[in-house]
């Protein structure tokens, strides 16, 4: 297969958080999930009852994405809206959420899926890369957290 040489940090990334996408999302199909809603079915459910705006900071995405991926979720009812203080809000035109006992079925029903491609990804990069690509893009993350401000 013919490769080319990309300078380009971001198009590189992107094509690789693209194939990992199209192997969950493909695992998470028979669920009805995309690996987008998969990951904040998980992300309320570990941490529970949370601030949309904390979310999304959380998860590395803006208010609009948090919006349009929470949507059909909340549709669905699998996760509610609540009442949080101010001080878990951030903002005072912010929500809470949380997973309902619906949403709590669902993360579960579809964490074997979620496994199952989490081992394909696991299988295909091998252990060394796997765990070098998660500590590289670690220390990434807390090098752009750093200097937010500065790049924005």
């Amino acid at each position: 297969m013919f490769m080319m040489k990309n300078e380009c940090s971001c198009t590189t990334l992107r094509q690789l958080t693209r194939k990992m996408t199209n192997i969950y999302d493909h695992y998470l199909a028979a669920d009805e999930l995309t690996i987008s809603q998969y990951s904040l079915l998980a992300r309320i459910g570990k941490y529970g009852p949370i601030g949309v705006i904390p979310l999304a900071h959380n998860m590395g995405m803006d208010r609009s994405t948090m919006s349009r991926t929470l949507k059909p979720l909340i549709g669905a009812g699998w996760i509610e809206t609540v009442d949080l203080p101010l001080e878990m809000l951030t903002d005072k035109r912010s929500f809470g959420v949380r997973l309902s006992a619906e949403g709590e079925r669902k993360w579960k029903q579809s964490k074997p899926n979620w496994r199952k491609a989490q081992d394909v990804i696991n299988t295909i990069l091998g252990d060394q890369t796997h765990h070098a690509l998660m500590s590289l893009v670690d220390d990434a993350n807390v090098k752009f957290e750093q200097n937010e401000n500065a790049t924005l």
